[in-house]
């Protein structure tokens, strides 16, 4: 008897689900978007957009009809009106957004604390030819940034940027769109460009790699923490770097010919490294050295010689970076190791700002009921979260970011209208604290 219900249900529950399941009468992408997800988890999302971005330049335009029917306007009025919006949707048809057929989301815990997810922005296949599938990269590569990051790295952010396109896509719309100002200016700034740097625009734009990324350091030794000024409260050397893939000496031959007056800049010349170091005037809470540097396929921005020292050093192999720690070690697994960009964040900015929060509101516990702690525990993760790393990639069929994080996706998503409010509340509480601590002292 057993048997024959279990052959019955065998044969009836898969009837049963197709019969559930329905197709959508109006053409989407669920299948293509969905076969990049992961199911089961805590967070499943799909978003068609093919019927609302369809057309949307044409949708934009239609604006210039609704102007010419405002009374009182004048003829001039219409026609700067008509040509910006004929600008706006030009760079909408160009730039490839009527080609996103939908957005999809997946979360799903790996472990107690720590969540693997997708995000993937698709367009069908051949449909790429919009500027937006180009500027941030075409074909996934070696993530050569992350050998630039030092071990105590709390945040990192490097893309793929093809700054040149993009400048020659705006000049050639705005040049057809017949708005005699913004051409005007276009055609002016290079000149500008030029008077402010001492070097040519075209050449500094082809001289530019396609890549960029910054980097921000956190160094928690005690011996080297900085005094909160007007305070006792003591807060970590922090570093921040901008660094740059480029194809030559352009840009920091540009930079050095303006620094030759200075007699300060201590001028650094060894093996493949060139730098420039600009010593501060008087002392600083946090070390502040202005350097910039060549080395490699790369020209740094740093505000200390020591993180551009330390990137170089880890880009050798002569120093431990990043990718050796153990946090993360613990962030990596099942993340491409090719990509278009990547994005990590230390578990440790979530600590520091806990900390520095903690020891600001110390003196007035009122202050603490006004949203910061929430909105610092919303935008970092609360101490003792898992950091996050992910991946971007730019595919056959659009954006696919990969990675993990300490936090549950599910819950952020729908908590961002209320980490909004409480930037508001807190843009305004804030200063207000800041000023009663220091009238009270």
């Amino acid at each position: 008897m057993r048997q024959l219900i279990a052959i019955v249900l065998c044969v009836l529950l898969p009837s049963a689900v197709l019969t559930q399941t329905q197709t959508s009468a109006v053409k989407n992408s669920f299948q293509e978007v969905t076969s990049h997800l992961d199911s089961g988890g805590n967070l499943y999302l799909y978003l068609s957009t093919e019927e609302w971005l369809s057309g949307l330049s044409a949708q934009i335009a239609q604006f210039r009809n609704i102007l010419n029917a405002i009374p009182d306007s004048s003829a001039a009025d219409k026609q700067n009106a008509t040509l910006t919006f004929s600008l706006i949707a030009n760079l909408v048809k160009q730039s490839g957004i009527e080609e996103i057929s939908g957005f999809g989301m997946s979360s799903i815990a790996v472990e107690k604390g720590l969540y693997h997810g997708k995000a993937i922005l698709h367009h069908y296949r051949g449909n790429n030819t919009g500027y937006l599938w180009s500027v941030f990269g075409r074909q996934p590569h070696t993530l050569d940034g992350l050998d630039l990051l030092p071990a105590n790295t709390a945040f990192a952010w490097f893309s793929d940027m093809d700054l040149s396109l993009l400048w020659t896509v705006v000049n050639k719309e705005v040049e057809q769109s017949g708005i005699a100002d913004a051409h005007r200016a276009l055609q002016a700034f290079p000149d500008q460009f030029a008077a402010m740097t001492g070097g040519s625009l075209e050449k500094t734009l082809a001289s530019l790699g396609g890549e960029c990324g910054l980097v921000f350091t956190l160094d928690e030794d005690g011996a080297s923490n900085a005094i909160f000024p007007g305070t006792t409260m003591q807060i970590p050397q922090a570093g921040l770097m901008l660094a740059c893939k480029v194809k030559d000496d352009t840009i920091f031959d540009f930079v050095d010919a303006t620094l030759m007056t200075n007699p300060q800049v201590i001028r650094t010349n060894r093996g493949g490294l060139r730098m420039r170091t600009m010593p501060p005037p008087g002392p600083t809470p946090i070390t502040l050295r202005l350097s910039i540097a060549r080395s490699g396929d790369y020209f740094f921005v740093a505000s200390n010689d020591a993180l551009i020292e330390a990137a170089v050093e880890v880009k050798a192999g002569t120093r431990m970076g990043l990718k050796s720690t153990d946090e993360f070690q613990k962030l990596s697994p099942r993340v491409p190791e090719q990509g278009n960009s990547f994005t990590f964040r230390s578990r440790r900015i979530a600590e520091t700002m806990a900390g520095l929060q903690s020891r600001l509101l110390a003196n007035n516990p009122a202050a603490s009921s006004l949203g910061q702690t929430q909105l610092l525990t919303n935008f970092f993760g609360a101490p003792g979260t898992t950091g996050t790393y992910s991946v971007g990639a730019n595919t056959d069929e659009g954006f696919l970011f990969t990675g993990n994080g300490g936090q549950n996706p599910a819950a952020t998503l729908f908590l961002l209208p209320s980490m909004a409010v409480t930037l508001i509340v807190a843009t305004i509480a804030i200063p207000n604290l800041l000023r009663s601590r220091q009238g009270a002292k």
